[in-house]
């Protein structure tokens, strides 16, 4: 059921706020049934008074790596228990004596085989999982721990872990001797958990101040409490703009954030994308798009701009902002005023987020769909060690020559890729969205490129895009794709093999093959959801390919 937040009194608003504060379950599901797994989530509430106790530990770990003279610290991760410490890393950096941190956070081939080529043997690792079993981080773990055991008789010496109580990593790091095991509260799911120990021991890592990154957060959680009237207290307020809008069918929600923390944008992506997107509703969340001409913008835009007081104002989006102000586009402006209050952004967003979804209908806790693309990816691995073979055939695009393949919904368009994605246009609505879902390297040519794709297709088609490299999406947007508002088409992007890669221990296949095998794996659960995709196999040399793509796309957009 959704909620109008501004035809509420202010009465119905403190209450809200109240239950909130009381984790009352019946905020996000009328079912009772779903009570005890909402609660269970709920402990990133207070987890700054019970993390507290254990600051001198999470420091201790920072003062343990730095004296141990190493080159780097690599965390493996996906999803919760690896963006905070990316956004860290790339925000704040190592402080001066510390080690770089480096996330790992793919199965793609190159970028594994880049963390090797710069050396491991001063490297320390840390594995991140909250459950334990994520399938990528058992691959990289196997992998590096293979290399490491080469190297010396005590391996488990190199290695620590964040994960709950009870996990099998946490078995996994008693039995192979880890230096630390960091057990964290069980009632934190992962995309809540960037104040705990899964954001907070990377921090320390880096040697960031860790009392003032959690006294920004607690200032913050003051600011949102029970005595706070509604249209004073942030996290309601936010909530509230996000909540009105999106029950107005304006859930293209637009972040713009000044260049020092833009990197933010990713956990901001998938806290929003996975709390809400499920039951054909939910935000999009638009990280990283170009700015434009606002007559290029849907009527179904949302705007969410995130300023530095540092930044000077040609530097800064201001004038944009007017522009878009002007245009009667809905905007809420926060101000940071220095990269601490980060801090408290994690926290202002997590209440924000949880509210907006009580107000358009939500259970901000669950992940329905995120199941479906691992068990395709299971089934796919599976058939691929019984067969020697992926489950996949691609037609040839006449014209171009490039590999793809449709959903079932574009199967009669089976007569070139132009045709294909011609398709998809006409059917999109301004209001939808297109998605670049790229199972590639991290690298600044495949940014540029699909960069520019995305300018495209707003400036031809009007619709807002997304882009997102696997398999780190799945772990992010991918609950939105499956879940979410069903107006969207989606492009995914692999390339062949440019060599044999060797073997992941244990799992008979290598990280290439891991990789392609999740991109098939989204591919059909897309298509049993039927939603609009075409699955591009790009050459080797995926740069030329990409390009090459482009231009189809570009054909395909302006017919």
């Amino acid at each position: 059921m959704t909620i109008r937040p501004y035809k509420l009194s202010q009465e119905e608003k403190k209450a809200i706020i109240q239950r909130f504060w009381k984790k009352d379950p019946s905020l996000w599901s009328d079912s009772e049934d779903d009570y005890p797994s909402i609660v269970n989530r709920l402990g990133w509430l207070d987890v700054i008074s019970r993390i507290s106790p254990r600051l001198d530990e999470i420091k201790g770990f920072g003062s343990f790596v730095r004296a141990g003279g190493f080159d780097r610290v690599c965390l493996l991760g996906m999803g919760g228990s690896s963006l905070f410490a990316l956004v860290l890393s790339e925000i704040f950096g190592p402080q001066e004596g510390f080690p770089p941190l480096v996330v790992l956070d793919t199965t793609d081939p190159e970028e594994v085989a880049k963390v090797e080529k710069e050396g491991i043997d001063k490297t320390f690792f840390i594995v991140s999982s909250k459950s334990g079993t994520t399938m990528e981080v058992h691959a990289l773990f196997n992998f590096f721990w293979d290399k490491l055991k080469a190297l010396m008789d005590n391996p488990g010496e190199r290695f620590a872990a964040i994960t709950d109580p009870g996990s099998p990593l946490e078995k996994l790091a008693a039995e192979n001797g880890f230096s630390h095991c960091f057990l964290n509260f069980p009632d934190i799911g992962g995309r809540y958990s960037a104040l705990s120990y899964f954001g907070l021991i990377p921090a320390s890592v880096l040697g960031i101040d860790i009392d003032l990154l959690l006294e920004r957060a607690s200032s913050m959680v003051e600011s949102c409490g029970t005595d706070v009237p509604p249209d004073e207290n942030p996290g309601y307020k936010l909530g509230e703009f996000l909540g009105e809008n999106g029950v107005q069918s304006r859930d293209k929600l637009t972040l713009l954030m000044d260049k020092p923390i833009k990197p933010f944008g990713l956990w901001l992506e998938q806290l929003i994308a996975e709390s809400s997107g499920k039951d054909t509703l939910g935000f999009v969340p638009i990280v990283g798009e170009s700015t434009g001409i606002p007559g290029f913008y849907g009527g179904e835009r949302t705007f969410v701009y995130s300023r530095m007081k540092s930044t000077a104002v040609e530097q800064s989006l201001d004038a944009f902002v007017d522009e878009l102000i002007e245009a009667d586009f809905p905007i809420y402006r926060l101000e940071l005023d220095d990269l601490y209050d980060i801090g408290g952004m994690v926290f202002l967003w997590e209440m924000a987020t949880a509210l907006a979804c009580h107000f358009i209908g939500v259970n901000a806790f669950n992940e329905p769909n995120v199941q479906l693309a691992k068990e395709m990816t299971r089934v796919t691995i599976e058939k691929y060690q019984k067969e020697g073979r992926m489950p996949v055939s691609f037609w040839v695009d006449p014209q171009s020559q490039i590999n793809f393949r449709a959903s079932s919904i574009l199967a009669a368009s089976m007569k070139g890729l132009t045709r294909t994605l011609r398709d998809i246009f006409q059917v999109l609505p301004t209001w939808g969205y297109m998605g670049f879902l790229t199972y590639l390297p991290y690298d600044p040519v495949v940014d540029e490129v699909v960069g520019e794709m995305r300018h495209l297709v707003r400036q031809e088609r009007g619709c807002a895009t997304v882009a997102g490299y696997g398999p780190r999406y799945l772990h992010s947007s991918g609950q939105l794709h499956k879940g979410g508002p069903i107006s969207a088409g989606f492009v995914i992007l692999t390339r062949k093999r440019s060599i044999d890669y060797e073997p992941v221990p244990g799992f008979g296949m290598s990280f290439w093959h891991i990789q392609f095998a999740q991109a098939i794996a989204d591919f059909e659960a897309l298509n049993q959801l039927n939603r609009r995709v075409v699955h591009v196999h790009l050459p080797s040399d995926y740069h030329l390919g990409l390009r090459s793509f482009s231009k189809v796309l570009s054909r395909a957009a302006r017919l």
